[in-house]
């Protein structure tokens, strides 16, 4: 499998980053975040490579809890391309790593013109599920950022990305 080579090239560069820049003390976590994820995506079902970006609010449950409830939306640019938008919840494993699942709906890019608009329609909405796993590798007093894998899945479509992930928690 061809896209297994860049995976495990970058997941090997950030592990070596991280132990570089490894700090004991704890980082201050807001109970609200925006976030923002892009990178490159690969298909499974059209075996290419494309792009694409990821935003997501997440509201932690509790003051200091490790559970977060919200909402996100993602836009892809490759074949089978396609806009989700999907809410769910996200789990704070350790200080620096979450993993989050958000289940929504994905509408895929139609063959059909809007012939009012001139723009491509968006086909019927289909159920999905997007995971996503983020390395907080720095932190700068409430801004955060790191290495990010994602991965979608519906009945026609699979993808994952792996990038960048950048946020602010207030």
């Amino acid at each position: 499998m061809k896209f297994l080579k860049p995976i495990s090239v970058f997941f090997a560069c950030v592990f070596y980053i991280s132990s570089l820049f490894a700090q004991e003390h704890e980082h201050v976590h807001g109970r609200n975040e925006i976030g923002f994820s892009g990178g490159a995506i690969y298909s499974f079902d059209h075996d290419v490579w494309g792009g694409g970006i990821h935003v997501h609010y997440f509201r932690t449950i509790g003051k200091h809890g490790k559970w977060s409830l919200g909402g996100s939306i993602e836009q892809v640019w490759a074949e089978g391309g396609h806009f989700n938008v999907s809410a769910g919840g996200k789990y704070q494993i350790t200080d620096r790593l979450s993993i989050g699942v958000l289940p929504g709906l994905t509408f895929f890019e139609s063959d059909e013109s809007d012939s009012h608009n001139g723009h491509d329609s968006l086909g019927d909405p289909r159920f999905a599920l997007h995971f996503e796993l983020v390395y907080d590798l720095f932190h700068w007093e409430r801004f955060h950022m790191g290495p990010a894998i994602d991965y979608s899945w519906t009945k026609d479509d699979s993808h994952m990305m792996i990038g960048i992930h950048a946020a602010c928690a207030f």
